[in-house]
């Protein structure tokens, strides 16, 4: 987590996040249950001694499942605001976690912030006894203020995007990066970066909160300004080839 309630944040989001995601599959698959009310019956119905939940039946799609995962995300987000023990007006944490599910062997990868999933791949076969090669591949995409379309979501909010060199007048601010930028995804502000200086999030109206991503759990201050906690999903099957999936924090 990062502020002075940052770890309580990342252990609130830890210990509760999961519970929200299983209550909102449970109740897309309810909702799904109630097309197929009767084949569920038949199929829970052939062996009496031996009943089955029919809901076990049921598969979400690709698009049911993330949003399932959306809604545990925004519901996590508001029970974390909620509740008495923690301050995260200027506190928060980050998020990736990974789901596995359904009987295709699908993996859903949900990223709040700047955490990573990170895919360990087989790129060649190998005989008997003999070492594996794997090959790094990302599952998620950083959400900060490099990001162009990150920058244009913060900004229509009307929030600052400054470094802190730039928010002290020690470094020119460049207004016109985006519309200059014909590419995408600017490197605004690399070379700052490389002093550990990255373009952060500034409220319009003081020096706050001074976030150095565009998307948390927590930061209730920093919401108003775009910095929210919808997750951006990524959902794929499972195959041979793929053997270690790393989830970090950017500490790692």
């Amino acid at each position: 987590g990062h502020g002075r309630d940052g770890d309580l944040c990342a252990q609130f989001a830890r210990d509760r996040l999961p519970g929200f995601l299983a209550q909102n599959i449970m109740k897309m698959k309810q909702r799904e249950a109630q097309k197929h009310r009767a084949k569920l019956d038949s199929m829970s119905n052939r062996n009496p001694d031996r009943p089955t939940d029919p809901l076990s039946h049921i598969e979400l799609s690709r698009e049911q499942m993330q949003q399932a995962a959306l809604r545990a995300h925004v519901e996590c987000n508001e029970a974390m605001h909620q509740d008495p023990s923690i301050d995260d007006s200027l506190s928060g944490t980050t998020s990736i976690s990974a789901y596995l599910h359904g009987r295709r062997n699908r993996i859903t990868i949900c990223n709040v912030g700047d955490s990573r999933a990170v895919l360990g791949k087989s790129i060649q076969s190998n005989g008997y006894g003999q070492r594996q090669t794997l090959k790094a591949f990302p599952l998620s995409r950083d959400q900060t203020p490099y990001r162009k379309d990150e920058r244009i979501r913060i900004r229509a909010t009307g929030a600052r995007i400054l470094s802190l060199d730039q928010l002290e007048g020690l470094e020119p601010i460049n207004d016109n990066d985006d519309s200059a930028n014909e590419d995408g995804d600017l490197e605004l502000g690399e070379e700052l970066d490389e002093g550990g200086d990255p373009p952060r999030v500034w409220s319009p109206d003081g020096d706050y909160p001074g976030t150095a991503f565009t998307r948390s759990l927590g930061d209730s201050m920093a919401e108003d300004l775009g910095v929210f906690a919808e997750p951006e999903m990524l959902t794929r099957e499972i195959k041979p080839e793929d053997r270690v999936i790393v989830l970090a924090s950017d500490g790692i």
